[in-house]
């Protein structure tokens, strides 16, 4: 059927038609086969959960701490006070999810509390996943005929990566029926050029996830550019484009909100993972580096070749050939919406750098189109047969990708189990002792905000920045950075207690243990007891499975050095008249501090460090690795007069022992400086006076730089603070 057929008006009720007769003629056409997929889907979900339930004692258990942190929106919101992760505290957009934090927020209102909040999200995404199924057999069905149709169906019915994450409590299940439904609505309504369902159903996607948005964009000039070749000029109303266009007004919406409740349009977890926000310098030729890796690692997982069991072998090879074969059978505007928005979707994920984390999670909603496209990949490798040899084909390629899948599903039912035991060692474990142990009134600073929230009970300080304004930037920036952004928080807000991994691919929490602020000894370890249990390198899933992050340390916080990094070592000449705090970004922006790496890659990583530099004084300060030189601004000086630049300078990774670098002032060459010597994690203090002649205003700018340039070796060293006086 092409996209310009009408569709054939139903014939109206026979004269004396009975209200029954009516209603059982409706429920006769009525998909038996959709309901029954459905129903087997609701059948191996229950299989998931009892799986999990066997790992954890009958007890439920998200495979995610993420499920808590939407749980714990999801309360406050219930509550009456949407977006505060705690009573009182700032609003944060760290829930990935609009629509389904309302919807959790609304259960909780009308009484599902605790463990019973857990079981309805659980539920619900039970539910999507039966949904989707039988919605995914209908679409197939409607374009491409019964068997496309019920094959489809039977493949997403079993697929582990849908059910892992339906059942998971995040939004997949959500996300993946509002997909798969707006698609069949926009089939559905494509004929006659209006459209209502199809609109109302991409504006709950735009309000599911940013990869949601991109899908009802798409929707949205797909039903715009039917609208215009399919009505008549003379039969067309406002209202239809007006109501097309409804998912970019609510998707406006949200993005404003955002600007004026957070100051960023983004939300915090776009934020806190996207490539384009890692480090303090914007590489784009490096985000394209990390992006296409991400890419070609994707297309491995959707192509069956990653050994994560994500889709069967081909499947992004066969979903190409039924983009094809969707376009030549006349479904083109369909044809493009499937192809931009899955390819603006692969692309956009990629730009993340947690885009292969947690089971491609992701990417999980997604997997009931690519499998519809491979179903017509392979329906139209089966047309090419030949008539005669058509069904043989069809049914024996389809037969193989059922093959595969369905000896992955157990393996998925088992990772589900493992993965939620792995929560309840760890997380689950964490909060509940918080909740035990921790005096009233105290704040924990935590790198997993979830569990320590919904079970401890006390305010959390979130490393990561989720649902902590002013974090995120400062952990993606590294510990020193992180110190800094902790150790400005007013006395009343600062964590009382840390309960943090011993080692993490993600926020540097270990390493701020050299700040001194963890204290000397943890109060309580929590180590991981059961088995590792790794895919590969290319398949990660939760770091607790593969022991990147084994153990949980509990600290109670000491403060007693913070801020001592400020003063100078030693004294220094005259009178200090300005001080740059490497390692702290808001001081940091105010003296212009800019890194010039003499190579692209190499970032600023910040990074704290403690010594001993008097008896009874220690010495806490952030600092960053600086390869090539630095630029920073000073101010308050007196024009015409010596400034003597004093600096706490450190070894770097490869320049142990003494190194020279140049100075320039204002863009003036002044004259080259050696660096003192020290060892490696030590550092020294050294002033460099520069000429009275060069400080023309009371505002300069010092640069350092490599003595010869564009060719190695170059400066290595550590920058922790820089002072000015006169």
């Amino acid at each position: 059927m092409s996209d310009t057929q009408e569709a054939t008006p139903e014939a109206p009720p026979a004269a004396g038609t009975t209200r029954t007769t009516r209603i059982r003629r409706g429920l006769a056409r009525v998909d038996r086969t959709a309901a029954l997929l459905a129903l087997g889907s609701l059948a191996l979900s229950f299989v998931f959960l009892q799986v999990s339930l066997g790992y954890n004692q009958g007890r439920l258990i998200p495979p995610l701490d993420d499920v808590y942190i939407h749980l714990q929106y999801a309360r406050q919101l219930g509550l009456g006070e949407p977006f505060r992760y705690f009573p009182g505290e700032p609003v944060t957009t760290g829930a990935s999810s609009l629509l389904y934090a309302f919807m959790l927020g609304g259960a909780y209102a009308i009484g599902f509390d605790g463990q019973y909040l857990l079981a309805f999200a659980v539920g619900l995404g039970a539910v999507c996943a039966a949904a989707t199924t039988a919605l995914i057999t209908l679409l197939g069905t409607r374009i491409a005929g019964r068997a496309v149709g019920v094959w489809t169906g039977v493949l997403v019915m079993v697929s582990g990566p849908l059910l892992w994450g339906s059942v998971s409590g995040m939004e997949v299940g959500v996300l993946a029926v509002l997909l798969v439904g707006a698609a069949y609505a926009f089939v559905r309504e494509q004929l006659r050029g209006r459209f209502v369902a199809t609109p109302v159903l991409a504006t709950l996607l735009a309000l599911t996830r940013p990869e949601g948005l991109i899908v009802a964009a798409c929707l949205v000039a797909a039903m715009l550019w039917t609208w215009r070749r399919v009505v008549p000029s003379a039969h067309r109303r406002w209202w239809t484009p007006a109501l097309a266009v409804l998912p970019l007004v609510a998707a406006a919406g949200q993005l404003l909100f955002n600007q004026l409740a957070t100051g960023s349009v983004q939300a915090s977890g776009v934020q806190a993972k996207s490539l384009l926000h890692q480090g303090l310098l914007m590489q784009p030729l490096e985000v394209a580096d990390g992006t296409v890796r991400n890419l070609r690692e994707i297309a491995a997982s959707l192509a069956g070749l990653s050994g994560q069991d994500f889709l069967p072998p081909l499947t992004l090879v066969l979903a190409v050939l039924g983009l094809a074969a969707l376009w030549t059978g006349g479904r083109r505007t369909l044809t493009v919406v499937l192809a931009a928005g899955l390819a603006l979707v692969l692309l956009s994920l990629s730009t993340l750098s947690t885009a292969q984390w947690q089971n491609l999670r992701y990417l999980q909603p997604f997997v009931p189109l690519f499998l519809l496209l491979a179903v017509l990949g392979v329906d139209g490798v089966a047309r090419v047969a030949g008539r005669t040899r058509r069904p043989a084909v069809l049914h024996g390629l389809l037969a193989v990708l059922l093959l595969f899948s369905v000896l992955a599903t157990p393996t998925w039912a088992l990772r589900f189990g493992q993965q939620a035991s792995a929560m309840r060692e760890g997380p689950v474990s964490v909060g509940d002792w918080i909740a035990y142990h921790v005096p009233p009134g105290s704040s924990v600073g935590v790198n997993d905000v979830g569990a320590a929230a919904w079970f401890g009970g006390h305010r959390t300080v979130d490393l990561v920045g989720l649902t902590t304004p002013g974090m995120d930037r400062a952990s993606r920036n590294g510990a020193g950075t992180l110190y800094e952004a902790l150790r400005h928080l007013p006395p009343g807000k600062r964590p009382d207690y840390f309960a943090v991994f011993d080692q993490w691919g993600g926020a540097p929490v270990g390493e701020l243990r050299r700040s001194t602020i963890y204290g000397t000894e943890p109060l309580v370890s929590f180590q991981l007891v059961a088995p590792p249990r790794p895919l590969s390198v290319t398949a990660p899933q939760t770091c607790q499975i593969d022991r990147t992050c084994d153990r949980v340390n509990v600290w109670k916080a000491d403060w007693r050095n913070a801020g001592s990094g400020d003063r100078p070592d030693l004294p220094v000449p005259g009178t200090i008249r300005d001080h740059v705090n490497v390692g702290d970004l808001d001081d940091e922006a105010a003296h212009d501090w800019t890194p010039h790496p003499p190579v692209l890659g190499l970032q600023p990583v910040s990074m704290v460090d403690a010594g001993q530099v008097a008896p009874g004084r220690t010495v806490v300060d952030s600092a960053r690795s600086v390869t090539g030189g630095e630029s920073f601004t000073l101010d308050h000086l007196t024009p015409g007069r010596p400034v003597a630049l004093t600096g706490r300078i450190g070894a770097g990774p490869t320049a142990e022992g003494k190194s020279r670098v140049r100075v320039d002032v204002n863009g003036v060459h002044s004259s080259e400086w050696e660096l003192p010597e020290r060892p490696a994690g030590t550092w020294a203090q050294s002033t460099y006076v520069i000429p009275g002649e060069l400080v023309t205003s009371s505002r300069i700018t010092v640069s350092t730089g490599p003595v010869a340039e564009f060719v190695a070796p170059y400066p290595d060293y550590r920058s922790y603070g820089w002072w000015a006086s006169q």
